[in-house]
């Protein structure tokens, strides 16, 4: 067999597996976009009860592990009954999503997350009722339940602000100070849609990555997923700050989200990761060879994301084990994944784990160890 470290999957909404296939038609005539699609995740977000939330997280979390995931980042914004109403536990859905990655036996960063308005100047929709914090004293009153529950080294806690649209501007920088305080990884969506960074410059005047460094939240223990559309001094404000950037390529490709400026925050030094966010796909595989190529698309040549010998299987093998288990700051020891070095694909081939990192797939994945137990055999979950 080839043996390869854990992937770690930085971004994930588990219960967006379920959107699976479903999205993958519009109406004729009518334009389909990241705001069209954000429609059919609220009818799925409010049709799941607590055990449906549970069970779709299983499911996710078992095809991650089959796949080569070993560690994984919840970003979990489910927080309330499916009218908007609380439950009676403020955590309920938080301990849901933590049983089901017990259950799966893969490791995980919980990372609750704030979502508080509709938009700038905009109350949460009836929709969005389903994912609001009221305060922030709610907040830290979440955080203090499941301090007592994420003990040990297969689960923590961590904290996110949904986007700086879905988060007032006076919460950021208590928020950051929280996390500060609390030892927690801090992970935010920014930049994801140039509506997004419009919007922000209108109401702030300044781009989502500005408003975010003014109110102290851009930090080497922050991680900012998509970062897509970068303007003006974003990216050395990100370089900076030692923040790190958790690209999704499968989700960003799916979405039309745009392509990221991989090369740049690169060359700046910034930490990259990757996670499969919507979970269109769950494979570490592609997410890393999609990565490279988004980057070889967007400058025009090859072997853009590589080591210092020039080596992209290597510098891949960085972003998805090290960087990711780094942004979430979960340990990784004895969480490895072999191949089949059998298989076709590396018949012919001089260096095959070079190959397994560059040319894998999920298929070629037999065995998976999390913590230094089996949880897939023969490229089965055991459970």
């Amino acid at each position: 067999m080839i043996a390869l470290p854990g992937m770690a999957n930085a971004h994930s909404h588990a219960f967006q597996r379920l959107l699976r296939g479903s999205v993958q038609r519009r109406a004729v005539g009518r334009e389909d976009t990241f705001w069209t699609w954000r429609e059919s995740m609220y009818d799925l977000a409010c049709g799941l009860d607590l055990r449906g939330l549970e069970e779709a997280s299983r499911l996710c979390f078992v095809e991650c592990l089959e796949a080569g995931y070993t560690a994984v980042g919840e970003f979990h914004y489910v927080h309330n009954q499916p009218d908007g109403s609380p439950y009676e536990d403020p955590v309920a859905t938080s301990r849901a999503v933590q049983r089901a990655a017990s259950q799966a036996g893969i490791r995980l960063c919980l990372l609750w997350t704030v979502y508080a308005r509709g938009g700038f100047d905009a109350p949460l929709q009836d929709r969005q009722r389903r994912f609001g914090a009221p305060d922030l004293d709610h907040v830290r009153r979440c955080l203090d339940s499941l301090a007592g529950d994420m003990t040990g080294d297969l689960a923590r806690a961590g904290l996110a602000i949904h986007s700086v649209r879905a988060v007032p501007r006076d919460w950021l920088g208590p928020l950051a100070e929280e996390a500060a305080v609390r030892d927690l990884p801090l992970h935010v969506h920014v930049s994801e849609q140039p509506q997004e960074v419009a919007d922000c410059l209108e109401a702030t005047g300044l781009t989502p990555i500005g408003l975010l460094q003014h109110e102290g939240v851009l930090s080497p223990t922050c991680t900012l997923v998509h970062a897509t559309w970068l303007e003006g001094s974003d990216l050395s404000l990100i370089a900076d700050s030692g923040a790190s950037v958790c690209i999704c390529p499968t989700t960003e490709g799916d979405l039309g989200d745009g392509f990221p400026q991989t090369e740049g925050l690169r060359q700046a030094g910034v930490p990259l990761c990757v996670g499969s966010d919507s979970h269109a796909v769950i494979d570490p595989w592609a997410e890393l060879r999609t990565l490279e190529y988004q980057a070889r698309a967007r400058e025009g040549r090859r072997c853009v994301i590589t080591d210092a010998a020039g080596e992209v299987a290597p510098a891949l093998l960085t972003v998805g084990h090290a960087n990711g288990y780094a942004a979430l700051g979960l340990p990784s020891a004895g969480d490895r994944v072999l191949l089949d070095g059998t298989a076709r694909v590396f018949e012919g081939v001089t260096d095959a784990a070079g190959a397994a990192v560059t040319a894998g797939h999920p298929g070629l994945v037999r065995r998976v160890e999390v913590n230094g137990e089996v949880v897939v055999d023969n490229g089965r979950h055991l459970g």
